[in-house]
């Protein structure tokens, strides 16, 4: 399988595209925003393009014509642009434009939390990225689209433990390893099963593989 990773350049995102070069059946391409971000993946012999909002259609179309999954990992607060809705219509535009490609799969890393009740109980600095994630989630939900959506808990930069569990959409706190997440993103993408579902995941007693076989 070709998986294209938008945020590729995130913590998490480089952790998504190791785990799915050292499964070795995969190939990882990384969607980048400059070359600065794309010295380190050339280092590494990790195939990458640059892409902005100004590049055509058919640029992106061209990009990703032999693609077979697409993994939205751009998770890093530190990324985060001042205007959300510039954010929201960055990546809208970009799933639209799978509208006129044959590409239908798509994994969003989306955060634990987006419902609206719950946006002023976080701290100012995160409500941006759960708000984009809300009106993302949303497209996605409504779109056509092979896609699984996963809500991870807070991420952690430990050693993941390659068991986690799943819970109830209304469960307001958890937390879960990247590397866990990055694991969890390719369980995903090779169990169909998962088309069209989402969930919540944090740190648990169950091995990857069978809390994935739980969603439903």
């Amino acid at each position: 399988m070709n998986i294209l990773v938008i945020g590729a350049n995130g913590p998490l995102g480089r952790l998504v595209i190791q785990f799915i070069l050292e499964v070795g059946d995969h190939r990882a391409v990384a969607l980048l925003q400059n070359n600065a971000q794309a010295a380190y993946f050339n280092e590494k012999g990790i195939e990458n393009f640059i892409y902005s909002p100004k590049e055509s259609i058919e640029f992106f179309l061209e990009k990703i014509r032999n693609v077979d999954a697409i993994v939205i990992a751009d998770h890093n607060l530190h990324d985060i642009i001042p205007d959300a809705i510039i954010e929201i219509d960055e990546t809208v535009n970009l799933l639209e434009t799978l509208k006129y490609s044959k590409l239908k799969r798509v994994v969003h890393i989306s955060t634990f939390e987006t419902r609206k009740e719950e946006w002023m109980h976080l701290p100012v600095y995160f409500r941006q990225i759960m708000i984009k994630n809300y009106y993302v989630d949303q497209w996605i939900r409504m779109s056509s689209l092979d896609y699984t959506i996963i809500h991870p808990g807070n991420l952690n930069d430990k050693k993941g433990t390659g068991f986690v569990k799943i819970v109830a959409s209304n469960v307001r706190q958890g937390n879960i390893s990247r590397e866990d997440v990055a694991k969890i993103v390719l369980a995903c993408l090779e169990n169909q099963s998962t088309i069209r579902k989402e969930f919540k995941i944090v740190t648990g007693k169950d091995p990857i593989a069978e809390a994935i076989n739980s969603v439903f």
